[in-house]
């Protein structure tokens, strides 16, 4: 380059400084399509499952129409074919006018696929639109959910029972509102349960519910925040009922408390929170205290926000903004400048960032924000839903900073004891993980999975059992072995791995336990007819039960042997070590067909992780039972 080109540079860019500037989050003038309505609203998701992520926005009104309702706007993402997000609400979503105040996406009825949920103000008619699998949705709401009218402000959803299905909760804006709790039936279709799962605690102004597992009992509790004093915490008893509620715990918040978030800021193994307006329009950060004191507490910190903190803001969402592990705060302002970035210290400490090390300077009144790739570099993007004044253009934001390379972490993970006494299983590992974004209790895991190991008898056996998300960063995984195989005495070792969609993976330290007391097997094989069974404890010194099932007033034994075996005779198999054979027992059954005797386990210490394997055969005709493995626990 010669000098005149090099000084025509520099001019150009004292000149036009904007042009060359480019900020870590970089507004994206003409990306976003829709109408320009009043939006409370955003979410990104996979709707068509194509493997990019879409726009929703829950269209409250049409201000300049005298407040008239609006149908929600559906975007779908073709940033890769070069047409950015186009507007496709028609065909894909019912034209219903609603007052859309949130929007969440979850899979009701276990498809595979993602449905829409509207909460809506007004006195109306919640509003559900089931997906049929390629990003088309039916209204069927009154179908699933039954007709009812809510002043709904927000919504949220998890599986608060741990059935296999996610749950729905609605909150009520006025008219001293109870939250309200709507079970899932396991179709997609719900069921109002306030009254016999939800504590009676009544809450004015109702804005937010979120759903994260606060006490670290791996069951998803509730925090209900709202434009009233007394933020409540309602806790699970891990079956879904929550019959206590209290609001001591968090600020009183005053009387603009829109929005509180969960995630773990200090990597202490406990959920913390950012709360909107503890006092006036102070934000503030909620650090738990249960780790590493023990008791469950929280603390207000309004001087962890550092460089600006007080203004009218509407929505929390978090972001790695940074790349160094550490979860970094936005915060979506109604009046401020620009939208808000604190980068985390990774000490409870965020500090503001301004110019080119934040967003764009757009002064609009921002009520929602949705975080998430959306063009594929690997960088987190932003949405926002504009609001209440000004010209309400939704607006896109293109992250700028390093690519996300860090991998999930696990927060807290379930720890099993050393010993089970549940041969059959399922075994049940749960975890919190929180990946690089967070937003309404979702975070970018792509997968989960349990991978396990048996070993027993000389024989291995692995497998892998994916987990499953339960809302409110918490996995589950319900892991069995299979069919037959015997797992009394095994050992079984597992650990858990997460992948974000970045492809960034992490595995937790393994686990192990072992199996005790009894376990049936050989069921089904060729001449097993007779049922044998054992229940009690099987530690030395106990006395454990067998019964067992023949015909009438017949005689017969019982073996035990060191060890099951499996050997072929003409009525069938004999199912224990013939060659280890420890005691023959002369059994009898009654008039009714049945027998029990008492088995004394001896007070030896070393007997424990013996492994017994039994059988019944009895006479008039010869007739063999189940094999019955028992291994003696601690």
């Amino acid at each position: 380059m010669n000098y005149s080109t090099l000084l025509g540079a520099a001019v150009a860019l004292a000149i036009c400084p904007a042009l060359s500037a480019q900020y870590l989050y970089q507004q994206q003038a003409g990306l976003m399509a829709g109408p320009t309505v009043r939006t409370e609203g955003c979410i990104m998701a996979d709707l068509d499952n194509d493997g990019d992520l879409d726009v929703v926005f829950a269209n409250g009104y049409v201000l300049s129409v005298n407040g008239q309702s609006i149908r929600p706007t559906v975007l779908i993402n073709k940033i890769n074919q070069g047409l950015g997000f186009v507007d496709e609400s028609t065909p894909r979503i019912p034209n219903t006018a609603i007052r859309g105040t949130l929007v969440i996406a979850f899979d009701i009825e276990n498809d595979g696929d993602l449905d829409l949920f509207f909460s809506c103000n007004g006195n109306s008619q919640q509003r559900l639109y089931v997906n049929n699998g390629t990003g088309n949705f039916t209204d069927q709401s009154v179908a699933r959910l039954g007709a009812h009218s809510l002043y709904a402000a927000g919504c949220a959803y998890g599986d608060v029972d741990q059935d296999g299905d996610l749950d729905l909760f609605i909150n009520d804006e006025l008219n001293n509102g109870q939250l309200k709790l709507f079970l899932n039936d396991g179709t997609g279709h719900f069921v109002n349960r306030t009254a016999t799962h939800m504590a009676a605690a009544p809450k004015s102004n109702q804005q937010d519910v979120v759903l994260f597992d606060i006490d670290n009992d791996f069951d998803l509790d509730i925090v209900n925040v709202g434009k009233s004093f007394g933020q409540q915490i309602y806790f699970n008893d891990g079956t879904g009922h929550f019959l206590s509620v209290t609001t001591g715990l968090l600020p009183g918040g005053g009387s603009l408390s829109y929005e509180a978030e969960a995630a773990d800021f200090d990597h202490d193994g406990d959920l913390d929170m950012a709360m909107l307006s503890v006092s006036g329009t102070t934000d503030s950060i909620l650090r738990n205290n249960l780790i590493p004191s023990g008791t469950l507490s929280f603390t207000s910190l309004t001087s962890a926000l550092t460089g600006g903190n007080g203004n009218d803001d509407n929505e929390w969402a978090f972001v790695d903004s940074n790349n160094d592990g550490f979860i970094d705060l936005v915060n979506g302002s109604l009046t401020y400048s620009t939208e808000k970035l604190y980068v985390n210290n990774g000490s409870m400490s965020f500090a503001r960032q301004n110019g080119i090390n934040g967003f764009s300077p757009v002064n609009d009144p921002t009520l929602d924000v949705a975080v998430g790739d959306l063009n594929g570099d690997g960088v987190f993007d932003f949405i926002t839903a504009q609001g209440e004044f000004g010209n309400f253009t939704n607006r896109v934001y293109y992250g700028n900073g390093p690519a996300d390379t860090q991998p999930p972490r696990f927060v807290h993970v379930e720890q099993l004891p050393a010993v089970s006494t549940n041969p059959d299983g399922p075994w049940v590992v749960r975890a919190v993980i929180q990946d690089s974004c967070v937003d309404d209790g979702e975070t970018s895991v792509a997968t989960a999975t349990l991978d396990w190991t048996i070993t027993n008898l000389g024989v291995t056996t692995t497998g892998s059992t994916p987990l499953r998300f339960l809302g409110g960063l918490l996995f589950r995984a319900d892991f069995a072995p299979p069919a037959g195989l015997i797992t009394n005495g095994a050992t079984v070792d597992f650990s858990l791995t997460a992948i974000d969609r970045q492809s960034n993976s992490a595995t937790t330290p393994g686990q192990s336990f072992t199996v005790c007391g009894f376990q049936k097997f050989g069921i089904g094989l060729t001449g097993i007819n007779a049922p044998l069974d054992g229940t009690g404890t099987t530690s030395p010194g106990d006395v454990a039960t067998l019964t067992w099932s023949g015909g009438a007033n017949t005689n017969g034994l019982l073996a035990l042997a060191i060890g099951p075996d499996q050997i072929a005779i003409p009525q069938g198999f004999l199912l224990f070590n013939q060659a280890a054979i420890i005691a023959l027992v002369p059994i009898t059954t009654n008039g009714s067909g049945n027998g029990s005797l008492p088995l004394p386990i001896p007070p030896i210490p070393a007997l424990v992780g013996l492994h017994v394997a039994m059988q019944t055969v009895l006479n008039t005709p010869l007739t063999l039972s189940n094999g019955l493995s028992l291994v003696i626990c601690q």
